[in-house]
């Protein structure tokens, strides 16, 4: 036992370490073109889909007075910004560093968004609350507003999001161990869905190819996610929470992990149940609530339309 939980801890520790280093990624690459008119575009490139922050610092930089961008990009390609000369008979010199994290830097949250939990419609549940690892394990300072919810199913369910959004992170890699019996583990299956407003909900818990969805693909609430995996011997779980990302993630100075703070905000969500509109109380009980103004809340007229169209023909 002891050793399984020394495992667990060691891969938490690469996992920390991997983390802080995502916003080195090649998820994206920026190239540079110079135009006619001496200017230079910073285009990029970007292989996966949501939203990213990129952070640009420019050194050795000659006739023109921009040392520094940051900014969002959201598309597959495109123009990240355009460096302009001070003189316009010579071009412009630079070195580029440049780095990038998905998400956006301290969005305009929906804090009045009412979530649906992700389970099937009428299905009764019992929701706790999870501890923090780094705060539990490591010693780090508690995050002031750490919320991440925990459900035991008594059977292999089907997870739904909560929210419409886009899958922006697949894991489908590992094969679980029911009968190793670990404090935390962070090898998990998991999916990640980017919503409207910049938050992001995780679902934790997923069977080996047992995921619905791709990478990019458009969900809405009650979209059938995957099956929830055995956690250990005891049964089930799925770990779910509602976050953004927020703080200065570009700083460089180096800290130990017990003095690393979150980059992320999370969210007390409104959930709708069939109690009514609540905000979770752990241990306590409560019932799915799924009806058409739920599924349909953040729809176009456009996807109402269809929506209602394929309603009606399925019955």
């Amino acid at each position: 036992m002891k050793n399984n939980v020394f495992f667990a801890f060691q891969f938490l520790f690469v996992f920390l370490i991997s983390f802080k280093l995502s916003a080195q990624n090649q998820v994206i690459t920026i190239t540079s073109k110079v135009n006619d008119d001496k200017s230079v575009d910073l285009n990029y490139e970007k292989k996966v889909p949501g939203t990213y922050t990129v952070n640009i610092e420019l050194s050795n930089v000659s006739n023109c007075d921009v040392t520094s961008y940051e900014g969002i990009v959201t598309g597959y390609s495109g123009t990240v910004t355009r460096l302009r000369p001070t003189d316009k008979s010579r071009g412009i010199g630079y070195a580029i560093r440049y780095s990038t994290i998905m998400g956006e830097i301290n969005p305009k949250v929906d804090s009045l968004f009412h979530y649906t939990f992700p389970f099937k419609n009428g299905k009764k549940i019992k929701v706790y609350e999870a501890g923090n690892i780094g705060e539990k394990f490591l010693g780090q300072e508690k995050v002031s507003n750490w919320k991440s919810y925990v459900v035991h199913p008594e059977k292999a369910d089907t997870i739904c999001s909560m929210r419409k959004g886009i899958v922006v992170l697949v894991k489908n890699e590992y094969d679980n161990n029911p009968n190793l019996k670990v404090h935390y583990t962070s090898m998990r299956n998991m999916i990640t869905v980017e919503h409207a407003d910049g938050t992001y909900a995780t679902y934790k818990g997923f069977k080996k190819n047992g995921i619905f969805v791709k990478l990019g693909q458009n969900v809405d609430p009650q979209t059938n996610l995957g099956i929830v995996e055995l956690y250990d011997n005891e049964g089930y779980r799925l770990d779910f929470n509602v976050y953004y990302l927020s703080g200065n993630i570009f700083k460089t100075e180096k800290v130990s992990i017990k003095n690393q703070k979150s980059n992320f905000k999370f969210i007390t969500p409104v959930f709708v149940t069939q109690e009514g509109d609540v905000q979770i109380e752990a241990k306590k009980e409560y019932t799915v609530l799924s009806n058409e103004s739920v599924i349909t809340k953040e729809f176009s007229r456009s996807e109402k339309k269809k929506y209602a169209k394929e309603h009606v023909l399925s019955k």
